[in-house]
Order: C-alpha cells, then sequence, then structure tokens
C-alpha cells in the first residue's frame, strides 16, 4: 500500500490514494467543490488540504449536525498535534469567543459559526480555509449560505472548499450553489473515474415492483374524487391551472400564491381567500391520504385518518381543513373501506421474504429506509418475528401526538448498538440519510422510492463502502411511486451527464463585488450560466 506522509501527522501515515491526492491538490489551487460517492474519504481529503494551510492560519470545518461535527473533530484530533476545539449550540458563546482567537481549528456546526458572526464574537477575516461539509445543504436561509457569502467578502487569503456526494442536478443549482460558498470549480469524482475506479466497491441495485391491491385501488378512487372535487374549487378562482390530474407539486405553488396574497393584502384579506387557503390544506391532506394507501397501505392510511379525526373533535385547536374533511362522505367512505379490510401493504410480505433470504444467505447488516413512522414501527413489528433478524427504529429528534422522537443520545446509542451488532437491521426514516455516522451496511432497502437525486444518492451510499453491497427499492405499480422512481433517475442522470468531463470552472464574485452589496441574487444564475465551462 503506498502511504502518505507529512511532517504534521501525528499517528502515522495514511493511505496515498491517487484521487484524494489529485483532488486535494486542486482545492489548493482555488476554491472547489468536491463531489465524492460515500464512503470514498472526503475527510482525508479535508485533512490533507488543512496541513497545507495550517501555518497560514485559522482554519474552520463545518458539518450539519453535532454527531458529523464530533466525527470530524475526532479524525482530526487523531492526526493532528495542534488545538482543535469543537463547537456546538452546547458551548456558551462567552466560552467561544476567546476560543475563536486562539484555536488553530475550530470544527462547528454552521448555526452556531452564522450566530457568531452576526453578534460580532468573530469574523473570519484571517482564516486561511473554510470547509463546508454536505455542502448541498447551502440553500435558501440556511447559515452555509451567509457564512459563506461573508467569508468571500472579508477574507485576507480566501480559500473554501465544498463536499458532497450529492449537489443537484442542474446548471443553476450548481452555480447558485458555487456562488453562495465562494467557490470557483467542481472536481468530480464516480465509479467510472480512472483514479477511482480501483477504490470502488460494486453496488446492485434491484427494483421490486408489487402489485397494487383492488381494495388499496377503491379508496384511492374515492379520494380522487374528493381530490378533484377540491381542485375544482381552486381552478375557478385561477389558483391552479387545471382542475385535474393536479401533483403535489402544484398544490404547493398555489399554497404559496395564496400565502403572498394575504401577505400582500392584511390585515383586509378578504374573506374568499382564507377560503381557498382551508381548500388548499384539505387537497393537500387528500393527496397525503392517497399517496399513504398506495405506497404504504391500509393500516398507514387508518392512523392518519385517525389523527385528523382527533385533531377535528379538539373544538379548542382543531383545523377547518380538518372538520371539514372528517365529515366528508367521500372521506368517509374511503375509511370505511380500508376498517373492513385492514391488511398490511403487500410490500411488507415481499420485505419480510427479502431479508429472511438475505439473512440466510450471510448478509449481516442492513438499513431499510421508511418515509412514515408508523410504516418504520410497522416494518420493526413484523421483522422481530424472523429468526436471526434484530431490528430497531431509528427516527429524528421532532415528536407528535403519541410518537416521541429521539434524543441525540439515544441516537448514539441506537447506532453504537446497531456498529456492535447487537441490532443488525436499522429501520430509518430520513434521518439516516446523512449527518450521522452511520456504519456501512450489505443491504439497503427503500420501501418507496424518493423523487429527490440527493436523497437517493444519501441513502445508496449507505452500503458498497468497504465491500460490494445491493440496494432494493420497492415499487408500487400504477402508484406515485412509480413517479418518484422515474423522476430521481432523471434527476441523477442529468448529474453525471453535467459532470461527465469531471472538473468544471465558475466564475464568482469577487470580494469587492461582495463587500459593496449586502444581499447577492443567487437565484439570478442565467447571467453567469456562460461561465460554466469544463476544463
Amino acid at each position: 500500500m503506498k502511504v502518505f506522509n507529512h511532517k504534521l501527522l501525528k499517528d502515522g501515515p495514511l493511505e496515498d490514494r491517487q484521487y484524494q491526492a489529485n483532488i486535494s491538490q486542486a482545492c489548493l489551487e482555488q476554491s472547489t467543490l468536491v463531489i465524492l460517492p460515500t464512503g470514498m474519504g472526503k475527510t482525508v481529503i479535508a485533512l490533507r488540504v488543512i496541513l497545507e494551510r495550517l501555518e497560514e492560519g485559522p482554519i474552520l470545518l463545518m458539518a450539519p449536525t453535532k454527531p458529523l461535527a464530533q466525527q470530524h473533530a475526532d479524525f482530526l484530533n487523531k492526526f493532528l498535534d495542534v488545538d482543535i476545539n469543537l463547537f456546538t449550540g452546547a458551548i456558551a458563546p462567552k466560552l467561544r469567543e476567546p476560543l475563536w482567537n486562539s484555536s488553530k481549528i475550530i470544527v462547528s456546526t454552521p448555526q452556531v459559526v452564522s450566530k457568531d458572526i452576526e453578534n460580532g464574537r468573530v469574523n473570519l477575516t484571517n482564516f486561511s480555509l473554510v470547509i463546508f461539509d454536505e455542502a448541498h445543504r447551502a440553500v435558501g436561509n440556511y447559515a452555509y449560505v451567509s457564512i459563506g457569502r461573508h467569508y468571500s467578502s472579508v477574507s485576507n487569503n480566501h480559500l473554501a472548499i465544498g463536499m458532497t456526494a450529492s449537489p443537484g442536478s442542474s446548471k443553476p443549482e450548481i452555480i447558485r450553489l458555487c456562488r453562495d460558498l465562494g467557490l470557483s470549480a467542481v472536481e468530480n469524482r464516480d465509479d467510472t473515474d480512472p483514479d477511482v475506479i480501483s477504490y470502488i466497491q460494486p453496488i446492485k441495485t434491484r427494483w421490486i415492483r408489487i402489485e397494487m391491491p383492488l381494495s388499496v385501488k377503491d379508496i384511492a378512487n374515492q379520494l380522487r374524487k374528493l381530490q378533484d372535487y377540491l381542485c375544482g374549487k381552486l381552478y375557478k378562482q385561477g389558483i391552479i391551472e387545471r382542475p385535474r390530474k393536479v401533483s403535489t407539486t402544484m398544490l404547493i405553488e398555489a399554497g404559496r400564491k395564496l400565502q403572498m396574497t394575504y401577505i400582500k393584502t392584511k390585515p383586509n384579506t378578504p374573506p374568499q381567500t382564507f377560503t381557498m387557503m382551508t381548500t388548499q390544506a384539505m387537497a393537500m391532506k387528500v393527496a397525503h391520504a392517497i399517496l399513504t394507501v398506495e405506497t404504504q397501505g391500509m393500516l398507514q392510511f387508518l392512523d392518519y385518518t385517525s389523527r385528523i379525526e382527533k385533531d377535528a373533535k379538539d373544538k379548542k385547536k382543531a383545523s377547518r381543513a380538518n372538520k371539514w374533511l372528517s365529515s366528508n362522505s367521500d372521506w368517509k367512505i374511503a375509511q370505511k373501506i380500508a376498517k373492513s379490510n385492514p391488511t398490511d401493504h403487500p410490500k411488507l410480505e415481499r420485505l419480510l421474504e427479502l431479508i429472511e433470504v438475505q439473512i440466510h444467505s450471510g448478509s449481516s447488516r442492513f438499513i431499510i429506509f421508511a418515509e412514515i413512522r408508523h410504516t418504520a414501527t410497522l416494518i420493526v413489528e413484523h421483522l422481530e418475528k424472523i429468526q436471526g433478524a434484530k431490528p430497531v427504529r431509528f427516527v429524528g429528534q421532532g415528536s407528535r401526538v403519541g410518537d416521541k422522537g429521539m434524543t441525540q443520545k439515544q441516537q448514539k446509542e441506537i447506532l453504537d448498538k446497531f456498529r456492535n451488532d447487537e441490532f443488525n437491521i436499522l429501520v430509518a426514516t430520513s434521518v439516516g440519510e446523512e449527518g450521522l455516522d452511520i456504519p456501512s451496511t450489505d443491504v439497503v432497502v427503500f420501501f418507496e422510492p424518493v423523487s429527490s437525486a440527493i436523497r437517493m444518492i444519501q441513502r445508496r451510499g449507505r452500503t458498497g463502502r468497504n465491500r460490494p453491497g445491493e440496494v432494493f427499492i420497492f415499487v408500487t405499480k400504477g402508484s406515485r411511486d412509480e413517479a418518484a422512481f422515474w423522476s430521481s433517475r432523471d434527476k441523477e442522470q442529468k448529474m453525471h451527464d453535467l459532470f461527465s468531463a469531471g472538473r468544471i470552472e465558475i466564475d464568482v464574485p469577487t470580494s469587492e463585488e461582495l463587500a459593496g452589496s449586502n444581499i447577492i441574487d443567487s437565484s439570478n444564475t442565467s447571467s453567469v450560466q456562460t461561465t460554466f465551462q469544463r476544463k
């Protein structure tokens, strides 16, 4: 094994991988967005750049969650004999302020950095390097955006790195992200690049298509009649473009338009606007009900409708939308059909068969992704009956009625037990996609597809790190599963096409341009697309 040595490394040599050497050298020459598959050592690339910039000034490395920031801090402490401080919200501002001036390296969550900049506890003028891990998070009001703009405008020795496995699938997205973070080049590697291919483990992806039960079709058809009625009312008021076959995206946009109308007209908002806002909310709930019954099953649908009914009975807090739905005849008929046949979705039976076969064939560690918490609970309950299966549910910190979230301490305890084989199946919601130190697995299962290429890539990256992996994606025929499946595939292909040449150059505003303007319109990318050039 070829090794990498440096005078500042304290814990012996690192493996010297050619692609890491190439990318780190590119990062030293100009601020760069690094796109690399999960598990390919983005942190090692960051370390190699840190080693070369350490004597030029302090360094800031950010990660979006406390556990991931802790992971980076532990890694750097292992290899560097310098002062490294970890900042999270648990560290009081008055304790952070002097450490900004004395630390060689600071590892932090971005929210802490943003608040300290805003409150004058620090500026990044003298920082020689700023690193944004999971850089695709830099969207809208996320703290990365303001930090990137600040660093670009004040730095005396600017160098920034963004790291991600999935940056987005369009030129405007990439240009916006790079401009916001002050990055002027993109270095991309995938499993086809010659300097990477020998380190990549193959991942086999299989799609499992499931027939939709007739009873599910009956419920969905009943709900679609209700949705058409509601969307017809929105269409007549000019809120949406058509009364039938209205997508969730169209309903979300309708909600945004109505919200803008409300903001512009308050306190004299006409009653019709409030009526349409309620109608849009009902249409969204019906759309979710259709999605739930088609892709999750009867029990999850009944769980969802029971929560709406419970809210409707609360005289003080009940929403108009929930009151109306719980008394609507089409909604009640759909509930009646489900209650007369409260069976699991056929996906679940196929999933149990798959896990049993995989365990017997030697697979030792699994992650199953489910979009809905109640589905995750049902999956765990059924998996517990399989010999050799040791499942555990893994969800986020947010709580709702009857379903308390997990604290970071609880999440860490579960992941430690998963790592130590006390559990061998992690049944996770979206919290398992990124930002946590989850061990590599043999098999990743999608209980339903996701429409986002970013989420698809993040989930798939949980396998195939140290050995070959397998991915199974369940798709219910004729449901929105199919639309999500094709959407994510199309977006991912566009992303691969976009970066097929490996390296890209992007013009970014100069520090003088940034300093002369308090606000940068990062959505205005059309004027800079011509600078999106390959080298």
